[in-house]
């Protein structure tokens, strides 16, 4: 029985931290696409008043 219960803590301190990589990943891919939006939309802002 210890050893099912060690390995049951072991999956569940793995998927904790594959799940908190997860996150960040998506979280800094998130960041980069609302910098990408702000940016293009900046771009178009001063194109649109330059022409």
């Amino acid at each position: 029985m210890p050893t099912n219960e060690l390995l049951a803590a072991l999956v569940v301190v793995a998927s904790a931290v594959i799940l908190i990589s997860f996150w960040r990943q998506i979280l800094f891919m998130l960041l980069f696409a609302a910098v990408m939006v702000f940016c293009l939309g900046v771009y178009n802002v001063a194109v649109a008043m330059h022409g």
